[in-house]
């Protein structure tokens, strides 16, 4: 039993990591490409950082590549074992394929306590530092967060563009205020521009633009009147409360919150006003609640598709991995849809908390009755 043990979980174990290695890269880049490229090619972070910051995304990508990535190498392994007669000959000696899918499922049992604390600590932790190093960037060079050529919405009823940064000289600088209505009411030009910050004697800190040979036009009180027109050698101009972690402290997000901030908020409530009435305390819980259970169930998923996979893949019968890899995919299409389902119930007397755990329960009895039936065959 032993070297039949080792052929199923070595079988297993190739194909896992090679599916979850492939899905995780795909993620990655995506991430890479969307977020840190720009950061990286607009200054904020120097090639170092930008690196720190890939390694800081594997973390939080890793529970969603998981899940996914065992259902494809259960399918492939198990789908090459049956096509070559293996499991068959495993039965015709007594070994029933609950028996010879024993270390698979242990693979994938120590996948998801893996899985569980990725989501329950190290990908709180990471994405945490993830955007703290991308805002504590911003706070080093507040120039760092314009980037050339684009326009930039980061400050409430301004909007920002600049043809070319050089450190923290922004040239050929534009900036626009419109009001509460999206109405132009000021145009700001500058030949050069710095962002500084300034700090308070109460300790607090703001965001301030020192222009060199700005024009300003102004329509004061009407947007739809006459402008009115200055120049100025030198000028400065105040930036408004920045919007999401560009000059301050960021949010932080329920799904970044570790165990213990979990187990807190599941007592004291998250995020909650001054004046939170008791409905808003109570459904302040419940959502943490909720996302603590979303960890747990994810976490499950792995050794539930797991356990669903192994059936599957003996009455799919082949060792071809574009179909093993396509059948993986229409799996886990249905799972996630499911999952997001159950994730917009929000009520909480309909108790989302228990209601997010359903799909990979589903998915669990499932497999085990696939399983037992497959068996019986």
């Amino acid at each position: 039993m032993r070297i039949l043990d080792r052929l199923v979980l070595t079988e297993s174990a190739v194909a896992v990591g090679g599916s979850t290695a492939v899905l995780l890269f795909l993620l990655t880049a995506g991430n890479v490409l969307k977020q840190v490229a720009g950061a990286v090619a607009a200054g904020r972070v120097d090639g170092w950082e930008g690196l720190e910051l890939i390694l800081l995304l594997l973390p939080g990508l890793l529970p969603y590549a998981l899940p996914l990535g065992v259902l494809t190498g259960v399918l492939l392994a198990f789908g090459r074992l049956s096509a070559q007669h293996e499991l068959t000959a495993m039965k015709a000696g007594g070994v029933s394929l609950g028996r010879a899918a024993r270390p698979t499922l242990v693979l994938a049992g120590m996948l998801a306590l893996l899985s569980a604390w990725l989501n329950l600590e190290a990908a709180p932790w990471a994405n945490t530092e993830f955007r703290r190093l991308l805002m504590g960037a911003a706070n080093d060079n507040p120039a760092a967060v314009i980037v050339p050529g684009q326009l930039n919405r980061s400050f409430a009823g301004l909007v920002i563009r600049a043809g070319g940064r050089q450190d923290d000289v922004l040239s050929d600088f534009w900036a626009w205020r419109v009001d509460d209505k999206d109405r132009l009411v000021q145009t700001v030009h500058a030949r050069e521009a710095r962002i500084v910050r300034e700090t308070s004697a109460e300790g607090g800190t703001s965001l301030r633009i020192e222009l060199t040979d700005a024009r300003m036009d102004s329509r004061d009180g009407d947007p739809t009147g006459p402008a009115s027109y200055a120049t100025a050698r030198t000028a400065s101009l105040a930036l408004p409360e920045a919007r999401g972690s560009v000059g301050g402290v960021f949010e932080r997000k329920l799904r970044w919150l570790t165990t213990s901030e979990l187990l807190e908020g599941t007592d004291k409530g998250w995020n909650l006003p001054r004046d939170a009435t008791p409905a808003q305390v109570e459904a302040s819980k419940s959502a943490v609640r909720t996302q603590l259970m979303a960890h747990l169930a994810g976490a499950f998923s792995v050794f539930a598709l797991a356990l669903l996979a192994v059936p599957l893949a003996v009455k799919v019968g082949r060792k071809e991995t574009f179909v093993n890899a396509t059948v993986g995919l229409g799996v886990a299409l249905t799972y996630y849809l499911l999952t997001s389902a159950a994730g917009w119930v929000r009520d909480p007397d309909l108790l989302p908390e228990a209601v997010v755990c359903l799909p990979a329960l589903g998915v669990a009895t499932a497999g085990a009755w696939m399983l037992s039936r497959t068996e019986r065959r």
